[in-house]
């Protein structure tokens, strides 16, 4: 049997469009393997957020190639949409084909097999200007308790450092039917959890003159038998009215977890990064959902250090507010310049050992938080959904637990046998070591 291997870098909006790759390849008769397993065939589906994401992504693509060079290399995602030159001067690599490509995976792999060349459509950067594409939906999430669905794909706000309106094209909804019946077979193949995911979920339905919203989707898969978890992946503030937060609170299939990008705790950076909103109009939101959902809410949220023009009086407002909300996750990103958007050439550009410095402090930051707020959580009783996977690190101690997320999203590790997978339990939250959280049913 032929081989192949996914590697997905970046957002779950890839990750989704990896399974759906995925879910062709074992149509057209590969068998799936593991990282550790050299492959026929490699699928790498790539992320260009930053330029750390570009050089990861070639050191990806060499790697498979040095794996077995004789292998069939394909390469998509938005690196092939933002640098598809780069990627095709790599020696070994097969093809090249961008996002909107992704829909037509099956001719690629036709083309393995055949001697006529592949005519590949030339990547435009007008193409910010073409609907996104979907690929075919996913039915089978393979052997793991939460699915991905994606319901929206593209952007259209631009915010002035970002390049995935570049190579994601404009909003672009997908009709309410197809999400529907792609959460009936995932509740059909025993999975209790789905994510929603999309590059601007609270956008959803704005290309269809807002016939339909996001609220919509969550009203009708809750109420799918089987489903018992929904989460959103993330979702920008700028597109979270009060009344989506009104109607979530109604849905109990709606976890109380959130991931809200910030991107900077200061107005002067918000205002130049053309994010639509200000920190009191966050810090509203945020309120909001705890009164709406509990105390224990789960708040995470991106932000990013070093943007142009970012003084150290900005930097030490944007400390002090995301100290202000308490998020319990942080995820710090330095500035990356990105060829094409209006902030590459913005002038004051923040020298790399200023950024450094400004990401270590708010890391450090963001594990204070962290710490904080799992503690807190010690000593209640929480629904964890169990799943397959188990933590290397806690073997050596001598233990050997199944770990499972809280409706709020805390890992925890748990001593509960293999029969407990895909089942929610009731667990109360005993410790917190090394930053593992330990509970007991």
């Amino acid at each position: 049997m032929k081989t192949a291997k996914l590697i997905t870098m970046g957002c779950k909006v890839n990750q989704y469009d990896s399974q759906s790759m995925r879910e062709v390849l074992i149509h057209n008769g590969f068998e799936i393997v593991d990282e550790a397993q050299p492959a026929d065939l490699y699928l790498i589906n790539t992320c260009t957020v930053t330029n750390t994401a570009d050089q990861k992504a070639r050191q990806v693509v060499r790697r498979a190639i040095k794996q077995n060079p004789d292998a069939d290399v394909l390469v998509t995602g938005c690196y092939a949409e933002s640098d598809r030159k780069a990627i095709e001067q790599i020696p070994g690599v097969k093809f090249v084909f961008g996002n909107r490509e992704k829909a037509e995976f099956q001719t690629y792999l036709d083309k393995l097999t055949d001697e006529t060349p592949l005519q590949i459509k030339p990547l435009q950067h007008d193409a910010i200007r073409e609907h996104a594409r979907f690929s075919s939906s996913v039915s089978d999430a393979g052997k793991r308790t939460r699915a991905l669905i994606k319901v929206q794909d593209g952007c259209s706000a631009f915010c002035t450092y970002c390049i995935i309106p570049y190579v994601r094209g404009r909003m672009t909804s997908r009709p309410l039917p197809d999400i529907v019946d792609e959460a009936h077979r995932i509740a059909d193949s025993g999975i209790k959890e789905v994510v929603i995911t999309g590059v601007h979920l609270g956008a959803y339905g704005q290309d269809t003159g807002r016939d339909r919203d996001i609220a919509d989707i969550l009203e009708q898969i809750h109420n799918i038998d089987g489903i018992e978890r929904i989460r959103f992946s993330s979702i920008e503030p700028m597109y979270f009215p009060d009344i989506l937060s009104e109607r979530m609170s109604a849905l109990s299939k709606c976890m109380p977890h959130f991931h809200l990008p910030i991107q900077s705790g200061s107005d002067n950076v918000l205002r130049k990064m053309r994010r639509r909103y200000t920190t009191a109009q966050f810090a509203t939101l945020v309120e909001t959902l705890r009164d709406r959902f509990t105390e224990d809410i789960g708040i995470t949220t991106d932000i990013m250090v070093g943007f142009p023009g970012e003084t150290d009086d900005d930097f030490k407002e944007s400390l002090k507010f995301v100290e202000a909300i308490g998020f319990n996750q942080l995820h710090v990103f330095r500035y990356s310049p990105r060829q094409g958007t209006p902030a590459a050439t913005y002038p004051n550009q923040v020298p790399p050992h200023i950024s450094a410095q400004r990401s270590r402090a708010m890391i450090a930051l963001g594990e204070k938080l962290s710490n904080t707020f799992k503690k807190k959580m010690i000593g209640k009783k929480k629904k964890v959904l169990i799943e397959e996977s188990r933590e290397p690190a806690t073997i050596k101690h001598g233990r050997n637990p199944l770990s499972g997320y809280t409706e709020n999203y805390l890992r925890v590790l748990v001593d509960v046998p293999d029969t407990a997978i895909n089942h929610i339990l009731q667990v109360e939250l005993t410790s917190y070591d090394n930053n593992f959280i330990y509970g007991k049913c």
